[in-house]
């Protein structure tokens, strides 16, 4: 249970808040480069002792309103990829229930090392969605420098919003098929805890 709760991720709504000198806590300061874009430390937070999150955006673009997004989640745990793949898969396919447009799959390495998930969401009513966001989740088990078991969930959003919603989901198959091609061969960061 205590390892379930560490690993509940917030799919689509981004509780944060814009920081003017966001903390480096996981010793990526950045910039990181995803698809030939610099991504900035935007946002990072450390919301228990096992779990750090930081989010970084391109040049000119905010947490709150963002068309690109990449994300670091660390979570201090022992627990297996594949245990956290089957945790995500169960939270898409209830989100599923009240979301009409996610769908998700999954891919696994050869050597079960690492998996992706990517995931398609929106949010709206039934008559009128107000975004989609495709998600790419890659995930890594890691060892820290103190010997512990983390889990490392690297993942990148893009967003469309409004009127842009019908040209962003008419161009999903190309964008998807390239960007999960950059994030198979993307190599995982190296993480440095900062207590």
């Amino acid at each position: 249970m205590k390892k379930n709760l560490y690993l509940i991720m917030i799919v689509w709504t981004s509780l944060s808040i814009a920081q003017t000198n966001p903390i480096d806590r996981i010793g990526l300061k950045g910039p990181i480069t995803f698809n030939k874009t610099p991504y900035l430390l935007a946002w990072s937070q450390k919301p228990n002792a096992n779990y750090f999150v930081q989010e970084y955006l391109p040049k000119g673009e905010t947490v709150e309103h963002f068309n690109q997004l990449i994300t670091v989640n660390i979570f201090v745990t022992d627990i297996s990829v594949a245990n956290a793949i089957q945790q995500k898969t169960q939270e898409l396919t209830k989100r599923k229930e009240s979301d009409k447009v996610c769908n998700f799959s999954v891919i696994n390495s050869p050597d079960g090392g690492e998996s992706i998930i990517d995931c398609l969401l929106s949010t709206g009513s039934a008559d009128k969605l107000d975004a989609v966001e495709f998600i790419i989740y890659k995930y890594k088990q890691i060892e820290l420098d103190n010997n512990k078991k983390a889990l490392l969930v690297y993942s990148y959003s893009k967003r469309g919003y409004g009127d842009a919603i019908t040209p962003f989901l008419t161009n999903l198959g190309k964008f998807r098929r390239d960007l999960l091609n950059v994030m198979i061969s993307e190599q995982m960061p190296e993480i440095k805890i900062k207590e």
